[in-house]
């Protein structure tokens, strides 16, 4: 190049530089683009020998689009068994829960090998049959497996204590009690007259008979008529809880009735309220589930969402209900709060109307004439 000639353009000019080619580029490849040659008898690992057999990690050599290796990712060993494991895991949670409760001896009832607890409804089913059988064996300790049944049937716990109080009383009454007390006995002999039927006058002079004959036939009959007051008794508590039992019976009929009904007038009608638009399935299924789903229980009555809000705040829940109910004629005419729907929605779409500004050629020829379109309400003028 002109005016550098003689300029020793070559960096290492000074002889005292020492040039370490232990990384030169050159000298790793050979002549330039082709591999070094490999010394004889030694052997250059490559992706295809290298031994990846051992514990040693897998890694990959090959270049990224930059001409870089990529980033080596070691896995830690055991980390996709464990990853699979949680995978096969997670499906059992709830009865791997479930397992560890009847361990601990809060799941007593639970039988492992019979029942099959994969999703949250299983598990609540679990804690429910539990819940049952723990009152269950309460009550069973407290009355009795006949008591229980009693129960079951309809008898009220009141009921139930009367029957109990009144059969311990008889059970505890001996001979020797009626010796010591003869006026006992005579109001046993007397209870019985009237329990089979007899009027106070007849049971009365049948007693007196027997106090004629003296105090020992007196004991006597009260020990016939102690057993028939007992038998009377367990039969009366029997009398009343088959009773009992054919009104729940009728209850149940009545309410499966009522059900039937209810779904009738939900499922079968298009308009659950006229003028109020028909209503798709979706919303069926949530009225419907809005009245017979219970969610809660307060003093013992079951409650759905409805019973429970008022419940919550009385007040307000109330006074509105009660202004719905005056506002619609006792909920028989809804016109009102759809002309009231209708003429707010008229408002906001003629309001929407007016403050819309028509600009570019999507308007209307005449709307860009303010002289000959004054607005929504002005009349045209054609000149």
């Amino acid at each position: 190049m002109e005016g550098n000639e003689g300029l020793d353009m070559s960096l290492f000019a000074n002889a005292d530089m020492e040039l370490n080619l232990d990384l030169d580029p050159i000298e790793l490849t050979g002549e330039e683009g082709e591999p070094t040659p490999t010394p004889e008898g030694e052997e250059v690992e490559t992706p295809e020998n290298i031994d990846t057999t051992g514990d040693e990690p897998d890694v990959n050599l090959s270049l990224n689009e930059e001409g870089k290796p990529p980033e080596i990712v070691v896995e830690e060993e055991g980390a996709e068994e464990e990853g699979r494991d949680q995978d096969d895991d997670s499906p059992n949670l709830y009865s791997s829960f479930a397992t560890v409760l009847s361990e601990q001896g809060l799941l007593p009832s639970l039988d492992l090998q019979g029942k099959s607890i994969e999703t949250l409804d299983d598990l609540s089913d679990v804690f429910k049959t539990e819940i049952s059988n723990q009152a269950k064996q309460y009550l069973v300790g407290k009355v009795g497996a006949e008591g229980y049944e009693a129960l079951e049937m309809g008898v009220s716990l009141a009921e139930l204590q009367q029957y109990n109080d009144t059969a311990g009383t008889l059970d505890n009454i001996t001979e020797d009690n009626l010796h010591e007390n003869v006026e006992l006995a005579k109001k046993i002999i007397l209870q019985d007259y009237v329990n089979q039927g007899m009027d106070q006058n007849r049971a009365m002079r049948i007693l007196n008979k027997s106090v004629d004959l003296g105090e020992d036939v007196v004991v006597e009959d009260a020990l016939e008529s102690l057993a028939s007051l007992k038998e009377f008794e367990a039969n009366r508590l029997a009398s009343v809880a088959e009773s009992r039992a054919v009104e729940q019976a009728e209850m149940a009929k009545q309410q499966q009735k009522i059900d039937n009904d209810l779904k009738n007038a939900i499922y079968n009608s298009e308009e659950l309220v006229p003028g109020l638009g028909k209503v798709n399935k979706q919303m069926q299924d949530k009225v419907y589930q809005s009245i017979t789903k219970i969610v809660g229980e307060h003093n013992g009555i079951a409650e759905n969402t409805l019973m429970q809000k008022r419940r919550e705040n009385p007040i307000d829940f109330d006074t509105k209900m009660y202004y719905l109910f005056e506002l619609t004629n006792e909920f028989s005419d809804f016109t009102k709060i759809v002309n009231k729907s209708t003429s707010t929605a008229s408002q906001k779409l003629e309001k929407a109307l007016r403050t819309n500004k028509f600009t570019g050629s999507d308007a209307p020829a005449f709307l860009d004439d303010k002289e000959s379109y004054g607005g929504i309400g002005s009349e045209l003028v054609f000149d």
